[in-house]
């Protein structure tokens, strides 16, 4: 979804503002008039139940449960399991038909886990048993024409929750509609708001998603709904301020907590991730989704063996590995222990296995574009192709793939085809990653000014980044200013414990030594800390080939060339030192 400019933006502003002021008052009253006193999302009837003797005002009772299915709230529908439960009327038809009822929503609306709620057991012959039933296998059960009943047409929407075809959703919405005419549950404006976005209507969510949590304060997966939104339209601090209001609403919630968490990712926030990851995990230790996030912040935090440490232990928890279990395996071979073979060899039958997967897809050709082997970047370069090519239905080319284009066009130093991407780039995702392949583009293309401004930006924005820190030490030495970058550097190396940017820092420094042993002192630190560090491999070439030492120009010359056999520098000095290799 393109960002118009138009009054969409001020919309959103005003429903996250209308979300926080539900909020508050749902801390002190209830919103909507309700039988029932609720309690909050994350109170859950005790096990085992105690019995009780049937209540004497059953029928009323029996209303009372019944509106309350019909609001949808998760507070509404673990009240109907409580008031089953407190009347000893769940083994009545109507008790396993609306136990059946609110158990199924919380676990496919509000995604509670099913092992923390009781069985279902509905009757066979019921209407709405036969809704649910076809719902769990994909099939969407119409409702009878002359039907008035709201959650005939409301049910059969969950078959719907994990489809992407419009057409689909185009036909449910006139059964939403009746619903949301017959009642006033959150529901139907939910499940509305939801077909919107599925249709590719964005627009037209938010105000369908606003009006179920003014029925319902605690519908939170119309927080979530607004959220998308929100992120859609680059409004990613919005997005983190009203889950994190809705965090403070509902603190033991861990799928609010997980939503949360996902949006610091967004951001690059890890250190915020982390600590609401930490957080849910101290309430549930074992929760298999929160230990591969936990795993993502470590990567991302370049403590490798903690990660895999985590990945063993899930998976020997969980067999069957997933695909998200499966990518992380990858990126840490890939990325943490460079071990591109060993990436592929993972990602390629997941591939195989969903090749219209574009997470699995968009990182195994960044693999194989970042290889050595002239028939996997071939093989690389075919799928990226694949992935550029404009979608039939006129949408623009995923960002995520236009990033992972330019990010090639850097490697193979073509600046020109990666200012192409440029301007896209940053006006939708300027975090600090994109910032940094900018600043690459622009001192690559000799923009110097340009590159010093986005370095600037990023120690301004981001201090602790150490990719921006080095950027703008990069920037620094561009424009001059090498006692600024020297007093940066020699900080940076007394601080740091990473071996991969201390060998940068340390690269950088020998650029700055004036003399030949200082220089070559600083390189070979560098090395010491990561043998991989093609610049300074590269400049002990120069450095020695200057003085005229070809053996020692041979000795790392050999060293480069392994890491990286079509670099053109290399293979001029490759020619003239052909006879000496």
């Amino acid at each position: 979804m393109k960002n118009d400019g138009g009054s969409f933006m001020p919309r959103l502003l005003v429903y996250y503002c209308v979300f926080l002021l539900l909020l508050s008052c749902s801390n002190n009253a209830q919103v909507r008039e309700v039988p029932i006193n609720r309690p909050r999302p994350s109170v859950k009837p005790e096990q085992p139940f105690q019995q009780i003797r049937p209540a004497e005002n059953s029928n009323s009772v029996a209303a009372d449960i019944r509106a309350l299915c019909d609001e949808g709230s998760p507070s509404a529908l673990f009240k109907v399991l409580s008031l089953l439960h407190e009347n000893n009327i769940e083994e009545s038809e109507f008790g396993r038909m609306m136990s059946a009822v609110a158990i199924t929503l919380l676990i496919k609306v509000y995604d509670e886990p099913r092992d923390s709620l009781p069985g279902a057991d509905p009757p066979k012959n019921h209407a709405y048993s036969r809704i649910l039933a076809e719902a769990g296998r994909g099939i969407y059960r119409e409702p009878p024409p002359s039907s008035n009943d709201y959650l005939e047409h409301i049910l059969p929407f969950l078959a719907l929750l994990d489809d992407t075809a419009q057409s689909r959703f185009a036909a449910a919405l006139p059964d939403l509609e009746k619903a949301r005419q017959l009642n006033e549950g959150a529901l139907a404006p939910y499940f509305m708001g939801l077909a919107m976005e599925r249709m590719d209507r964005s627009d037209e969510a938010p105000d369908l998603y606003a009006e179920a949590l003014a029925l319902a304060p605690d519908c939170y997966p119309a927080v979530f709904g607004i959220v998308r939104v929100l992120q859609e339209h680059g409004r990613d601090d919005e997005a983190v301020r009203m889950l994190a209001a809705l965090n403070n609403r509902y603190p033991d919630n861990i799928i609010i907590m997980r939503h949360l968490a996902g949006a610091y990712f967004r951001q690059s926030d890890w250190i915020s991730a982390r600590r609401m990851i930490d957080a849910a995990l101290e309430i549930k230790p074992q929760d298999p989704d929160l230990s591969l996030m936990l795993a993502r912040v470590l990567f991302e935090d370049g403590q490798f063996v903690q990660m895999q440490a985590i990945l063993d232990r899930y998976s020997a928890e969980n067999p069957e590995n997933n695909r998200n279990y499966t990518l992380l395996r990858a990126r840490l071979q890939g990325e943490g222990f460079k071990n591109r073979e060993n990436a592929i060899n993972i990602l390629r039958p997941l591939y195989k296995l969903n090749p219209d997967d574009f997470s699995v897809a968009l990182y195994l050709t960044k693999l194989l574009l970042e290889s050595n082997n002239d028939e996997e970047q071939a093989e690389g370069g075919r799928l990226l192709k694949n992935l550029t090519r404009p979608p039939r239905n006129g949408e623009e080319i995923p960002l995520d793939v236009i990033i992972l284009a330019s990010e090639d066009a850097v490697r193979r130093a073509s600046w020109d085809e990666a200012m192409v991407y440029q301007d896209r780039i940053l006006s939708e995702r300027r975090i600090p990653s994109t910032l940094v392949n900018a600043f690459k583009v622009e001192r690559g293309a000799g923009n110097r000014r340009s590159a010093l401004a986005l370095a600037e930006e990023l120690i301004q924005n981001y201090p602790d980044y150490e990719e921006g820190r080095l950027a703008y030490t990069e920037a620094l030495i561009d424009s001059g200013r090498h006692g600024e970058a020297q007093r940066l550097i020699d900080a940076r190396i007394a601080a740091l414990s990473s071996s991969v940017y201390k060998s940068r820092y340390y690269y950088l420094r020998g650029l700055l030594r004036g003399s030949f042993d200082s220089a070559v002192s600083d390189f070979r630190s560098s090395l010491f800390e990561n043998p991989r560090n093609l610049d300074a491999l590269k400049a002990l070439v120069d450095i020695y080939a200057k003085r005229g030492d070809e053996r020692h120009v041979v000795y790392y010359l050999r060293q480069a060339m392994a890491l990286s056999p079509k670099d053109p520098v290399l293979l001029e000095y490759q020619k003239e030192y052909s006879g000496k290799m």
